[in-house]
């Protein structure tokens, strides 16, 4: 379908390309590890002749069940069969993209296939591990040591056949993150992909670990020097999508990379489905820009060097979507504002752009304030010659969070409200609240991007707190942008959960954990410009001191995909604020994008890394450190 963009009044209909679901090359055979209605389950599917298939299912307790009317449509990868309990049965549908599953299920008394899809109000996920475990690296497994420590365990393989390994403590059972610790580099002894043995080294005594492989379980003993006793550990997989430690080679990078993003869109965003429409209705044209009163005292982009030379539009989006179950097509309102500048564009006749997100307490609207104390940085880049996309990030109300959380709306009063899920009548939602925000940037990207005005080449996404984690996600999933700006958030996932952060973060119908980590993400940015901010007095997502420990950790990590690649991490002063490292008037600090000055051990087996403070300039503010990255 061609694109077509209509005017009529203050009215526009963008129809945009198909983008059909991945369709991914996988099939149902092998052993599966599922969250039915998050209670997992094993099931083992095999061929049983042309075009037929038998199977068993081992539930939460170790019983083992039968799988029946198995079927299989290798066109629209949908994936059937039937579970028989006690005096029950249950019915799964779902599709299948390279070794994902997601679909739904019913339980009932009766044994026939149910007559409704509206019966399917279950929700169910996993993954092959034999279609993604070809290889016995990488691996990740989610470690309690000792009964009391939680850990990721890591284990990869380098080019040259050598074995890899980190053990970093995340959280512990009776003190949970205040227990977070450095990250070890491991001596792996043995790797076989079912016996392992490795040495993690310690001030106070080296430990020596041995453990055995079972399906998705680890369990084994350990022992340290100058401690009596042996000491046990045990874990299951997790983050089963990850990069890894060590890089690829161009091609199988961009494999995974390829793979992971079909894979994470099939788990958050139903496959990202075909937009069939976006209207964009102007509510506001070209009005001047939020007059300033005061700028905050550490606003430190230089504003009176940059006047306002732009203008702003507030926008609604109207994205139609099919119904995947039939039925009248699903609508998606995205509430953006615009900035546009009045001043020539640069050479070319095109405008580089921004794709602004929001964090919590945040709108659109607030990016553009430029006395907004957090918020400002949508104001920074339009005064420099940006056109710039604000788009509206919230929450979805209480009803769609299945107990997850209180529903709460961010910026009610300048529009951004709650954000019902995505759903067909009769259904709640098979998006994760994630997927919606990430679709709704991608909405807008679409509309940024159509614009005669903008330079594809140079479109820049950034955002601050819950916007730096969703400009994270957009980063990896989303290769059309040329460059992303995540801030404040490049932290460990396992950390947050037991910090006491909000849990927006988190999905419903899957475990986070078991797929990906923010290393991960950014390894799926990878090889384009990345610049990651964080704060040396941060605490936001961590109590360890200092509070930075984990960005390090997360950005050596990323690095494996980056090699010497545009990667910087941006180790400002301050905390959960976002900077620009030009002058502010009005406030003298240091200035300019600082760099750690170390970015890894500077030898083998060294943490000092981890806790040094230390920085050197990488550029004078934040604005040349992009356009050096983007040559």
């Amino acid at each position: 379908m061609s694109r077509r963009i209509l005017l009529a009044m203050f009215a526009f209909v963008v129809i945009l390309p198909g983008r059909s679901a991945a369709q991914g090359k996988s099939d149902p055979v092998g052993t599966w590890y599922f969250r039915s209605n998050q209670s997992p389950v094993i099931a083992t599917i095999s061929a049983a002749g042309a075009g037929e298939y038998q199977g068993t299912l081992i539930d939460e307790k170790g019983v083992s069940q039968k799988l029946d009317q198995i079927r299989w449509d290798q066109n629209t990868r949908l994936l059937e069969f039937r579970r028989a309990g006690k005096d029950w049965w249950q019915w799964y549908r779902g599709t299948i993209v390279d070794g994902i599953f997601v679909g739904r299920f019913s339980q009932n008394a009766k044994q026939d296939r149910p007559d409704k899809l509206t019966a399917y109000s279950f929700h169910a996920t996993g993954w092959n591990s034999t279609y993604l475990d070809k290889e016995i690296t990488p691996r990740v497994f989610n470690v309690i040591l000792n009964d009391q420590y939680r850990a990721w365990l890591r284990i990869d393989m380098s080019q040259d056949k050598k074995l890899l390994g980190r053990l970093r403590i995340y959280s512990s059972i009776q003190r949970k993150a205040a227990d977070e610790g450095l990250e070890y580099d491991l001596t792996v002894t043995k790797w076989d992909g079912t016996n392992l043995e490795f040495t993690r080294p310690d001030a106070a005594g080296d430990q020596m670990f041995t453990g055995t492989v079972e399906g998705v379980t680890i369990s084994g003993t350990y022992t340290q020097d100058k401690v009596k006793g042996t000491m046990r550990w045990k874990g299951t997989r997790a983050q089963v999508l990850g990069y890894g430690l060590e890089q690829k080679a161009a091609a199988e990078q961009k494999a995974w990379q390829e793979r992971t993003r079909r894979q994470l869109q099939h788990l958050m965003m139903a496959g990202n489905p075909a937009t069939l429409e976006v209207k964009a209705t102007v509510v506001q044209d070209k009005k001047p820009p939020i007059a300033s009163k005061k700028y905050p005292a550490d606003r430190d982009d230089n504003p009176e060097k940059w006047p306002q030379k732009y203008t702003v539009s507030e926008l609604n989006l109207e994205a139609t979507l099919p119904n995947p179950y039939g039925g009248p097509a699903l609508k998606r309102r995205i509430h953006v504002y615009m900035t546009v500048p009045t001043t020539p564009p640069p050479k070319g006749g095109k405008y580089p752009a921004l794709l602004a997100i929001n964090g919590h307490g945040g709108s659109a609207w607030k990016m553009l304030n430029p006395d907004d104390a957090l918020y400002w940085y949508g104001d920074a880049f339009a005064r420099r010659g940006y056109v710039v996309m604000a788009v509206d990030i919230s929450h979805r109300p209480s009803e769609d969070t299945r107990g997850l959380y209180a529903g709460k709306a961010d910026d009610a009063a300048h529009g951004n409200g709650f954000h019902p899920a995505i759903k067909a009548p009769g259904f709640d939602s098979d998006w994760e609240e994630d997927g919606e925000r990430a679709w709704d940037a991608m909405r807008a990207l679409d509309y940024l991007l159509a614009r005669a005005d903008v330079d594809p080449k140079r479109v820049l996404a950034a955002g601050l707190s819950m916007g730096g984690q969703l400009t994270t996600l957009l980063g990896g999933i989303e290769p059309r942008l040329s460059m992303s700006i995540p801030v404040a958030f490049s932290t460990d996932m396992g950390v947050m959960q037991y910090h006491g952060n909000h849990p927006c973060w988190r999905w419903l119908n899957a475990d986070i954990h078991e797929y990906i980590d923010t290393s991960d993400l950014y390894c799926l940015t990878a090889p384009r410009p990345l610049l990651i901010q964080a704060g040396k007095k941060d605490t936001t997502y961590s109590s360890h001191k200092p509070p930075f420990t984990s960005d390090l950790q997360v950005v050596r990590r990323a690095r494996a995909a980056y090699g010497a690649g545009p990667l910087v991490l941006y180790l400002h002063y301050d905390g959960h604020k976002f900077h620009a490292g030009d002058i502010n008037p009005t406030r003298k600090t240091e200035a300019g994008v600082l760099m750690p000055s170390l970015l890894g051990p500077a030898t083998p087996g060294s943490l000092n890394w981890q806790t040094d403070a230390t920085t050197k300039q990488y550029t004078q503010t934040l604005f040349e450190a992009i356009e050096m990255m983007l040559k």
